[in-house]
């Protein structure tokens, strides 16, 4: 590494900014946690599956995260945390391969207990959005708490799939519904949007396009309300644009909102239509 290869500091340099390894010698020795960003899942003989993990200011050292020590609840795809920060505890120094032994699951465990002796049962507080797998959806309820909830709790609107409901990023509230020190456990339900708004058919609503599937678009009208929409390529909007729907039906206990996307001028013949045929129905009765 760098500090090896200079016996005299460059100018304008002095040889501590070389100093790689003195912080993470000393996060060993105190055990202090130390932020790391996944860059690769690499899958070894012994130890399975393991995240290779860099740190900031340290350039070519590799940090190794087995999957006993990613503190992930069993079923986590290790996958979706490529490109995330996470944070870890020290656990072994090899210098001369440039390598570092680190355990998540030693840090996570301190922040576990923290947790549980601060929430309370049916506490609303905020969680982050980590992973998304086929079946669960894994949130982040602080310090890298990760707490999995499978499809049937998480879905929130019917017939949109997880990885469209959902965000890896995105924030979210839920409710705290069971505790257990002992055991240290935490369980969590999101909040369920559909108790907070109602829709009424033929208001006319702004929603953001969040996903498109052959002719069906997802829609995001409010947190956690996600409409359907019939698509067709002449209608002219894309993924991230923000369109104007008209709603067609709204079912709060099945979950569901239909939309149109809303054309004035076709509603204005539409009125002009059922008013021909009224006044066509008028005539012809007397």
């Amino acid at each position: 590494m760098w500090e090896t290869l200079f016996k005299i500091a460059p100018e304008g340099f002095s040889l501590e900014q070389f100093d790689l390894w003195t912080e993470l010698y000393e996060a060993k020795e105190r055990g202090t946690l130390i932020e790391a960003l996944v860059v690769r899942v690499k899958r070894l003989e012994v130890q399975g599956e393991t995240w290779e993990v860099e740190f900031a200011s340290k350039p070519g050292i590799t940090g190794i995260v087995p999957a006993n020590e990613n503190g992930l609840p069993n079923g986590t795809p290790m996958n979706e945390f490529v490109g995330q920060k996470i944070i870890v505890k020290i656990k072994g120094v090899n210098k001369d391969e440039d390598l570092v032994a680190c355990s998540r699951k030693e840090a996570v465990d301190t922040m576990l207990l923290r947790l549980i002796s601060q929430l309370e049962e049916n506490e609303v507080i905020n969680a982050v959005v980590r992973a998304i797998g086929r079946r669960s959806v894994y949130l982040d309820i602080g310090g890298g708490v990760i707490v999995r909830v499978n499809q049937e709790k998480a879905r929130l609107s019917k017939g949109v799939p997880l990885n469209v409901q959902y965000e890896v990023g995105s924030v979210l509230k839920v409710t705290v519904v069971a505790l257990d020190y002992e055991k240290r456990i935490i369980e969590v339900l999101p909040v369920d949007p559909w108790n907070l708004w109602q829709f009424n058919r033929g208001e006319i609503v702004l929603g953001k396009v969040v996903s498109i599937r052959d002719n069906q678009a997802f829609v995001s009208v409010k947190p956690g309300i996600i409409g359907l929409a019939l698509y067709k390529a002449e209608d002219g909007y894309e993924i991230d644009d923000k369109v104007e729907f008209q709603v067609n039906s709204y079912h709060k206990a099945k979950k569901q909102l239909h939309l149109l996307k809303w054309d004035p001028k076709r509603t204005v013949e539409r009125r002009r239509e059922r008013e021909r045929i009224r006044t066509k129905r008028s005539t012809t009765s007397k």
